[in-house]
């Protein structure tokens, strides 16, 4: 019962949130821009620019939390800004800092941010373009929740910490990949995510740590996911090239490409053959890749051979003549002769024995 009214709550939180945005709009919150504004924020200094729509927070030292929406430093410009921008220097992201930014899509991060705030980034429905830092260590409860239309999110090794409903309703996430190796996975932490196809943790990451909930409504769940040694996600790409006997036709290439970049690698030409794949691609996501090229006769050769093999076959070349031949040959006409010159002589002396045969009609006459 305790659960059923807890997730009352969250679902009456997240319809008072949209109906608080409606709310804004109509009183001109989104129907009309906001203009160019500054301001500061405990150690922190932000800016807002009309022009660009850019929402810049700098300084140094961790932005401190806001209890509740109403309360952002620059509520003024929430639904207009289209990018925000933190700068070097800031270590974390305060809670609610950036909830509800319909407008939002693209996110720049620093290389000093180690932590995300509860719902820091909630509900910015149009968020597409989004890095996490590599030396992050902890994501807020809700951090990212209904960022509906973000495809991917990538948490280096340094992440341990997660909180529950930090990516739920990311109705468009496509590849989760998580290097770190946590405690546990929480609550609902990907609830609703229906688009998931690539779904990656550490080795170390075992179903005792993930709570039963965590992919309720979800396409994927941990039984599906992959596990990974790669710390940072990178992805060891191999390509052999063989002939279609399977011997090498080319040695075989092996590349490291970073983490959620798109590789091109192409295939080497080799005269006379032409190759299953003229260029191999793919993105990295952590996982090793192996392909493998085949290399085959290319079909004007093939026509060639075939036209070679119909052609009237050339004339045998004549044998020298040697003294052997010529010997052969003396001794066959010899032979010949002899053969000749018996047989005459064998006939004569027949006839000198029987002249009656010889003479037929003197018998006649006779």
């Amino acid at each position: 019962m305790k659960k059923n009214v807890s997730v009352m709550k969250r679902i009456l939180a997240a319809v008072l949130a949209l109906m608080m945005g409606l709310m804004l709009t109509a009183c001109g919150g989104g129907s009309a821009l906001a203009e160019s504004a500054s301001g500061t924020h405990g150690s922190l200094v932000w800016e807002y620019d009309a022009e660009s729509r850019t929402l810049s927070v700098g300084g140094s030292g961790a932005m401190e939390d806001f209890d509740s929406p109403e309360q952002i430093a620059w509520s003024a410009v929430l639904t207009s800004a289209q990018k925000v921008e933190v700068e070097e220097g800031v270590s974390a992201i305060g809670s609610f800092a950036f909830y509800y930014m319909p407008a939002l899509t693209e996110v720049s991060l620093p290389a000093t941010l180690t932590e995300i705030g509860d719902y820091a980034f909630a509900y910015c429905a149009a968020l597409t373009d989004l890095t996490l830092p590599t030396e992050l260590t902890a994501v807020g409860k809700g951090a990212f929740e209904a960022c509906a239309s973000l495809p991917a999110v990538y948490l280096s090794a340094s992440v341990t910490e997660v909180g529950e409903r930090a990516f739920a309703y990311c109705s468009a996430l496509e590849s989760a990949v998580i290097t770190g190796a946590l405690a546990e996975l929480g609550d609902e932490t990907f609830k609703n995510c229906t688009s998931l196809k690539t779904l990656m943790f550490h080795t170390s990451m075992t179903a005792d740590k993930i709570s039963e909930t965590a992919f309720s409504g979800a396409s994927m769940s941990f039984s599906d996911a992959t596990l990974t040694e790669s710390a940072d996600g990178s992805s060891d790409v191999t390509i052999r090239y063989l002939y279609e006997d399977d011997s090498e036709a080319a040695p075989t290439v092996t590349e490291t490409v970073p983490y959620g970049e798109e590789y091109k690698i192409a295939s080497p030409v080799l005269n006379g053959y032409t190759a299953s794949e003229a260029r191999i691609t793919g993105t990295a996501d952590g996982t090793a890749h192996s392909h493998t090229v085949t290399y085959k006769v290319t079909e004007e050769q093939t026509e060639q051979a075939g036209e070679a093999e119909t052609e009237e076959p050339a004339e045998e070349e004549k044998e020298p003549v040697t003294a052997t031949t010529i010997l052969a040959i003396v001794v066959m006409v010899l032979v010949l002769i002899g053969i000749a010159v018996g047989a005459f002589l064998l006939i004569r002396s027949d006839k000198k024995k029987n002249p009656k045969k010889g003479n037929p009609d003197k018998k006649d006459k006779k």
